[in-house]
C-alpha cells in the first residue's frame, strides 16, 4: 500500500525518478509552500498513514556567525585506548595516512571521516619546524567544521622508538609465514600473515629501510 501510495504521489505531483542523497538534498533546500504543495497531494493517497517527515525538520540551521574567520591554529586530539597522547593541541598541519591515500589537514579543512592505514601521523607543532612522527597500525580520523581533529588509533608509537633491525626482521618473518601458507585453505593464520606483512612493510617504508 505504502508503494503505491508513494508512486501515486509522485506522478500527481509530476516528480522525476532521483537518488535518495538528491532527494534528500531537494528536501533540504526546498521553501515552506514547496512542502505543502507535496502534502496536499499525498493527501489523496494517504489513507491511514501518518504525513512524511522532510530531512529538514530533523536538521539544525546552521547559524554562521559573522566575520567568522579561520582560525591560525588547528585544534588537535591524538588518542590510543590507553592514553591522550595529544589534548587540545595547538598545530599548524597534521598529516595522516589515510586508506585512500594520505592527506594533510589544516585549520578550515573541510569536514571528513577517514579511516587510517599503517603509516606515519606527522605532527607539525610549527610548519616544517617542529614535527613529531608517530607510527600507527590503523584508527580513524575526525575532521570537524571548526578545526578541530580527532585522530583515534589503535596503537602509536613515536618513530624515533622504533628499532630498524626488529623492523627487518619481522618482514622477513611475516614474508616467509605468508609464502608458505598459500594455498593451505588456512583463512586465519593467512589473514594474520598479510596484516603482518602490510604492518612491517609500513614501518619499513617510514624508517626508509
Amino acid at each position: 500500500m505504502l508503494r503505491h501510495a508513494a508512486r501515486g504521489v509522485c506522478r500527481a505531483a509530476g516528480l522525476r525518478s532521483v537518488s535518495s542523497s538528491t532527494a534528500a538534498f531537494q528536501e533540504l533546500n526546498a521553501s515552506e509552500q514547496s512542502k505543502k504543495e507535496f502534502l496536499s497531494k499525498f493527501a489523496a493517497f494517504q489513507g491511514t498513514m501518518n504525513e512524511p517527515e522532510f530531512p529538514s525538520n530533523f536538521v539544525k540551521p546552521v547559524e554562521k556567525a559573522e566575520n567568522a574567520s579561520v582560525p591560525d591554529k588547528l585544534k588537535f586530539n591524538f588518542y590510543i585506548p590507553s592514553a591522550a597522547i595529544n589534548q587540545g593541541s595547538s598545530v599548524d598541519l597534521v598529516l595522516l595516512p589515510a586508506t585512500t591515500g594520505d592527506f594533510g589537514v589544516m585549520p578550515g579543512h573541510v569536514p571528513t571521516v577517514a579511516e587510517l592505514r599503517p603509516g606515519v601521523v606527522s605532527v607539525h607543532n610549527e610548519l616544517d619546524k617542529d614535527v613529531t612522527k608517530y607510527f600507527v597500525s590503523g584508527g580513524f580520523a575526525f575532521i570537524h567544521a571548526d578545526s578541530t581533529t580527532d585522530v583515534c588509533a589503535v596503537e602509536a608509537v613515536p618513530l624515533s622508538d622504533i628499532d630498524s633491525d626488529a623492523v627487518r626482521a619481522g618482514l622477513a618473518e611475516y614474508t616467509g609465514k605468508l609464502a608458505s601458507l598459500q594455498g593451505k585453505g588456512d583463512d586465519y593464520e593467512l589473514a594474520a600473515a598479510q596484516a603482518g606483512v602490510e604492518v612491517y612493510s609500513a614501518l619499513n617504508s617510514a624508517l626508509g629501510l
